[in-house]
């Protein structure tokens, strides 16, 4: 490190460097070299999220209730469990992993750890056993929700960064679409194939595609002072956007990006983000969104979602046509988001889906005939889909490199006790008040909008920002 590099740091924040890494990283044209890795890592999310985070959302309208393997209530448990303490759980120590050991062997492990705990699925039917599978299933959804998109907005420039995220984020709904074809065919009738089925497609064919394409991040190796390491996987990415580019790498920009190196590992990680008083008030913006967001629009309402139209007189193959069509449009639905660019702040469009997700809602509790119902369905998971993603990328950029793991995990993760709170109150609050409406009430208002005000009101600003700069 040369000593022209080193500074003054943040009081309190330890020894601050040139961050020329991050400097080469924003200066990369945006080619299929980061498509391709970005596919990769939000392939992962799609298969581990769709078909481990959800699994009991697809089986229990159609194959426990059927069967009497466990109640209404029981079932809220099961979620809330699942999503609540093995999320969280997963999310701690994986986000702990990520920032001491590298976002790459987290991202792998997560689709071993998931790919692993699903499939006893199809094999225990009562409450206990699914309450202890539940918890251990969702612990590769705990790793895979606390690295997606802090690795990936450590590799992509500025200009490129909603693009990329939320156009890689699609095949998220791609993935939705071909896991709801499968359930047209397979639930109920051949339920125990579909759960074998998404068990081998993560341990047999994700886990080596994560292996051979995903690489290190630069920027966290340069944070934590590996620098030799850091110029060997630069030098790499850069070959690599190169040879795909065509022509000579533009120059970095002489804009600063300060570096503060890794001071703290573990328990002094934690305690930096929650003693720091800037990084704090960003804390707990952020929990509280999480943590109602979790309890409704993420959790809460696709929880009940098909157990809403099972009650409505919908079968299992009319729904899960439904899921699979509303996939499309969710698909088509990230470009949409991602042709925006920096055009607006994030926190803005967060405000703008909550929106839309509640008048949605809204419309399927008033009108609850089928075309109404199938119409309103896609357009509330679309809105519900991108507030979720512009969430998460929203969340990585609010802290620097040397804790974004560690922050992104303690946030989302303690965010998941509303999930565990919310889920286990929705059982009762879905038989409260005609047609269902302590649920819908709970998952719209406290459970998206008012979340959403909040980060719009009091978040911090990111369009076009360096990553270095808005995380400082």
């Amino acid at each position: 490190m040369d000593a022209t590099d080193v500074r003054t740091a943040p009081r309190n924040r330890g020894e601050a460097i040139k961050g020329h890494i991050a400097a080469r990283i924003d200066r990369l044209p945006l080619t299929r070299v980061q498509w391709q890795i970005a596919l990769l890592v939000e392939l992962a999310w799609g298969i581990i999220i769709v078909d481990t985070d959800g699994i009991g959302g697809r089986l229990y309208p159609f194959v426990w209730r059927p069967h009497h393997y466990v109640s209404i209530v029981q079932y809220s448990v099961l979620q809330a469990f699942a999503v609540g303490l093995g999320v969280l759980i997963g999310d701690f120590l994986m986000s702990y992993f990520a920032d001491r050991y590298g976002r790459r062997p987290a991202i792998i492990a997560s689709s071993l750890l998931a790919g692993f705990f699903i499939w006893p699925f199809a094999l225990v039917h009562s409450f206990v056993p699914l309450l202890i599978v539940s918890i251990f299933s969702t612990l590769g959804v705990g790793a895979i929700v606390a690295t997606h998109s802090v690795y990936l907005s450590e590799i992509i420039n500025p200009e490129a960064r909603n693009s990329l995220l939320l156009g890689s984020q699609s095949v998220t709904a791609a993935v939705a679409v071909l896991s709801g074809i499968l359930a047209i065919f397979w639930i109920p009738a051949q339920w125990q194939l579909y759960v074998w089925f998404m068990a081998g497609f993560q341990l047999l064919l994700l886990f080596p595609l994560l292996l051979w394409g995903v690489p290190e991040s630069p920027r966290w190796l340069e944070a934590q002072g590996r620098h030799e390491e850091a110029e060997r996987v630069m030098a790499r990415l850069e070959a690599r956007v190169t040879r795909a580019y065509g022509q000579p790498l533009p120059e970095p920009d002489n804009r600063p990006r300060t570096v503060i190196l890794a001071q703290h590992r573990g328990l002094g990680a934690y305690r930096e983000i929650f003693r720091d008083g800037q990084y704090r008030g960003r804390l707990l913006v952020l929990l509280i969104a999480w943590f109602f967001g979790y309890a409704g629009v993420v959790y809460g309402a696709p929880a009940f979602a098909l157990v809403y139209l099972s009650d409505h007189g919908w079968p299992a193959a009319l729904a899960f046509t439904l899921v699979t069509i509303a996939g499309v449009f969710r698909f088509g639905s990230f470009f949409a988001n991602a042709a925006l660019r920096e055009r607006f702040e994030r926190r803005s469009v967060i405000l703008w889906l909550s929106v839309l997700f509640t008048v949605a809602y809204g419309v399927m509790y008033l009108l609850p005939t089928r075309p109404v119902m199938a119409v309103f369905y896609t357009v509330g998971g679309i809105a519900g889909s991108l507030w979720l993603f512009n969430m998460y990328n929203y969340t990585a950029l609010c802290f620097p490199t040397r804790v974004r793991s560690i922050a992104f995990g303690a946030t989302d993760g303690l965010g998941h006790v509303g999930a565990w709170i919310g889920i286990s109150l929705m059982g009762f609050l879905y038989v409260l008040g005609p047609n269902h409406l302590g649920w819908m009430a709970a998952v719209t208002i406290p459970g998206c909008l008012l979340p959403s005000i909040l980060v719009a009101a009091v978040g911090i600003r990111q369009r076009s920002a360096i990553l270095e700069h808005v995380a400082m």
